[in-house]
């Protein structure tokens, strides 16, 4: 068996929960904690409900709930559904490999539902998905727009695929298999972002990560070179001579990311929005001005590869997720961005138009020595029609959602609670929030997921 593949099993079935920081299983547990809320608001979109129809359609039944729905069905098609709910409304937090929580808290709920696993051990192997994930990631050089693979979808099945191993309690031959089924499964191709497929991506690496484990689980082979051999995984989707196999695994279990690498989100919009609004939405709070009083807002700073440039007049309000100008537009007339900015009739306005107008993108070349293809910041600079002219930058690494700068227990359980609202009534939503919230120290499972069911 390979080496790395070695690795990565012996760190996903040996791994002491004890040995994991604290500091891990509370970042952990605020990152489920606020996916649960992001899938329930998932639940009540369109394309939620048409991912849910499909589940009730296509899925056996089984012990598994898909949230914000009465449905009930088997691990693989709930890791499916709830992941895409997860990520439906791009609200889902980000950082390290992608979009962590929409893939790994999907997979591992499905197992730990099935097997009535108490919340800590769901923890421990969201944190081990997670770090396999991450690791990985840190020893490639990916850039996603460049290559056209989520990353999310990369790296993300190969951590999936190590919860449920986890959760499965496999052995490390059959963890290796389980490495190698998933290692033929990633998928989402980036031209999708801004439609209903950029959650599917998630959902189906959610879906594929359950379904190696349980595939290795029955004796199904693959190769034990898949992740890391010469014509495997790392070839094909990070590229020949991008990656560095021991970097992927040198300090598995020494080195945890987890604690550090997750951010949550404030506005439902992809996170390269973020910093810019951050900083926008700021000066229009300390300076008190409105869509009526700017000249011209221009942000630069972003590569040309940048997914928020996707679509710079947005034919449908979806797309704005990936529109930098639509979501700068945004926060110029309505002093904010929530979930109803993206609904059609949002885009339609006159006021809206009017505030694209004044939304001016600066690219960064590549030849530019200040270059990044993920950059820290992209600073905003506001002209007034007054002749004022004000500038701010935000580092996304230390903004508002960050690790470094958390949102509090209230700001999240407010999140959670303007989400699950959507789905459910009030108070099955604050039972929900009471459940989740305690997630390390309930004996089943089962319990919290009782409160994602309606009826």
């Amino acid at each position: 068996m390979g080496k790395v593949e070695e690795r990565i099993a012996e760190f996903v079935l040996e791994t002491d929960p004890e040995s994991i920081p604290e500091d891990c299983y509370r970042v952990a547990r605020d990152g489920c904690f606020d996916c649960v809320g992001v899938m329930l608001a998932g639940a009540a979109e369109p394309h939620g409900r048409m991912i849910a129809d499909f589940a009730r359609r296509e899925g056996a039944p089984g012990p598994c709930t898909v949230a914000g729905t009465e449905i009930q069905t088997a691990p693989a098609m709930a890791a499916l559904a709830n992941g895409t709910l997860a990520h439906a409304l791009d609200y889902d937090d980000m950082g390290g490999f992608g979009h962590p929580s929409a893939v790994l808290l999907p997979a591992a709920l499905s197992l730990a539902e099935l097997n009535g696993t108490p919340g800590r051990e769901l923890l421990a192997a969201y944190v081990i998905g997670f770090e396999v994930a991450c690791h990985l990631s840190r020893g490639a050089n990916y850039i996603q727009g460049e290559r056209g693979f989520h990353s999310t979808a990369v790296f993300g099945t190969l951590g999936a695929a190590a919860a449920a191993c986890r959760l499965l309690g496999l052995s490390r031959r059959q963890t290796v298999m389980a490495l190698g089924i998933a290692a033929s499964m990633p998928s989402g191709v980036l031209q999708n972002f801004g439609t209903h497929t950029k959650p599917l991506h998630a959902g189906m690496a959610a879906r594929n990560g359950v379904m190696a484990a349980l595939l290795a689980r029955e004796g199904w082979l693959s190769s034990p070179d898949a992740v890391a051999g010469p014509i495997g995984w790392a070839t094909a989707y990070l590229g020949e001579g991008r990656y560095d196999t021991r970097a992927m695994v040198k300090d598995l279990g020494t080195v945890w990311f987890t604690k550090e690498r997750i951010v949550i989100k404030k506005y439902p919009c992809c996170g390269s929005n973020h910093s810019a609004l951050d900083s926008l939405l700021s000066l229009m709070r300390e300076y008190g001005f409105a869509a009526a009083d700017v000249e011209e807002v221009e942000v630069y700073g972003l590569p040309g590869i940048a997914h928020v440039l996707l679509y710079p007049e947005p034919e449908y309000a979806f797309q704005g997720k990936f529109s930098i100008n639509y979501c700068v537009a945004t926060a110029l007339v309505d002093g904010g961005v929530e979930v109803e900015s993206f609904n059609d009739e949002k885009l339609a306005r006159p006021e809206l138009r009017e505030a694209l107008r004044k939304v001016e993108i600066k690219v960064t070349p590549k030849w530019d020595p200040g270059y990044s293809p993920h950059p820290a910041e992209t600073p905003v600079t506001v002209r007034l029609k007054d002749g004022r002219v004000l500038t701010r930058s935000t580092n996304r690494h230390t903004m508002r959602g960050s690790v470094a700068n958390p949102l509090t227990p209230e700001e999240l359980k407010a999140k959670f609670r303007a989400n699950g609202l959507r789905s459910l009534a009030g108070e099955e939503v604050e039972r929900a929030i009471e459940l989740w919230w305690s997630l390390p120290e309930l004996p089943d499972i089962r319990e919290a997921t009782a409160t994602l069911r309606r009826g």
